[in-house]
């Protein structure tokens, strides 16, 4: 089978990172694949070309781009596409319009939530929409008139074998070398773009009820985003600039997320998130707040805990009850690895995609 996975970008991201993952393993399976950017490529377009995935850049023009339409004719034709796998909205727009043009079929990922009105007519002309939750699913259903047996529901999954480590002293070492800390210190992370849902200034607030506590703690911020120095000056302005770490973008999330004694996810609306995944396959306890899929990620009490969106007391609590409990902290890391083993392995969703693709083919 002949697929185009096409995307707005291959900007570093949890969505980009998926589609190459997917394009990769497709690609394993004898499947012909390659991936189209509306936009400009981005800094994972290059990894997808090292693993031998052809990636071709469109230079969609800001606003309503009309030639692009013509510009994804034409690879669909020249390469003899069967299939296109859009993802996220604007490839659902131009992607769903060229599939009825030259009359192929077209599968779309939703990777979160979307109930805007004008976009009910555009999800109908897809044979399969894929919602990444099962509240996600429910949410298209309820707003979006798209007919039941046209969405089904795939987790995102990760690459365990990204997560199978040998304990690197060394790499805690350097880290704590390059930002200061002490080797005793315990460790929070979060790992997202520092954007308003993802909600940092609560995980802030929190931190602050502890970094004013006993306990050596320390909160590295791994990720950027244009509320970077909004979030410094919160952090300057609650008095823990010594206990806060900003790393800004990396490239070494398995081997970051491997020193942390806690992952915190402070989200104020999730589909289902890599990073969440990604500390729960490297066996880290982890607390999400109880908002879109992390509820369906994380068991509560089990593999971790679940907490109300914005509220740093009850994010505080729940971070002092697993750090200061070293045996719950290590149950709770096991047993989300187990979770991660069963239900997001890489192998179990590209299985459930490619069956999408042979039923609508």
């Amino acid at each position: 089978m002949k697929i185009l996975q096409v995307v707005l970008s291959l900007k570093c991201g949890g969505l980009e990172k998926l589609v190459i993952h997917l394009s990769e393993k497709l690609k394993e399976r004898g499947h012909y694949v390659e991936i189209v950017c509306l936009g400009q490529k981005g800094e994972l377009g290059e990894e997808a070309e090292r693993k031998g995935i052809f990636v071709t850049s469109l230079n969609k023009n800001d606003g309503v781009d009309l030639k692009l339409l013509w510009r994804l004719k034409k690879i669909i034709k020249e390469k003899e596409i069967d299939l296109l796998h859009t993802h996220n909205m604007s490839p659902l727009i131009y992607g769903s319009l060229v599939a009825r043009w030259v009359g192929i079929k077209m599968v779309n990922t939703r990777h979160g939530r979307a109930s805007h009105k004008t976009y009910r007519f555009i999800w109908n002309l897809t044979s399969r929409v894929v919602a990444i939750s099962d509240d996600a699913r429910t949410e298209l259903l309820q707003h979006n008139f798209i007919e039941e047996n046209k969405v089904k529901v795939i987790y995102n999954a990760i690459n365990l074998s990204d997560f199978e480590f040998i304990k690197n002293i060394q790499f805690k070492t350097q880290v704590w070398h390059d930002f200061g800390l002490q080797s005793d210190s315990l460790l929070i992370g979060i790992v997202a773009r520092l954007s308003i849902e993802k909600d940092h200034k609560t995980l802030i607030k929190a931190f602050q009820r502890i970094a004013e506590s006993s306990m050596d703690v320390k909160l590295l911020i791994i990720g950027d985003g244009q509320l970077k120095e909004n979030l410094k000056s919160l952090v300057k302005k609650l008095n823990i600039e010594n206990k806060v770490k900003f790393l800004g973008f990396r490239k070494d999330i398995p081997e970051l997320i491997n020193i942390l004694d806690l992952f915190v996810l402070s989200s104020t609306m999730e589909g289902v998130s890599l990073t969440l995944l990604e500390a729960m396959a490297a066996g880290k306890p982890v607390i999400a707040t109880n908002v879109g899929g992390n509820p369906e990620v994380v068991v509560d009490g089990d593999t971790g805990l679940l907490v109300p969106s914005g509220d740093p007391k009850k994010m505080a609590e729940a971070i002092i009850k697993i750090l200061s409990d070293k045996e719950l902290a290590a149950q709770m890391g096991n047993a989300g690895r187990k979770r991660v083993e069963k239900f997001f392995s890489l192998e179990k969703m590209v299985d459930k995609y490619e069956k999408i693709y042979q039923e609508v083919i």
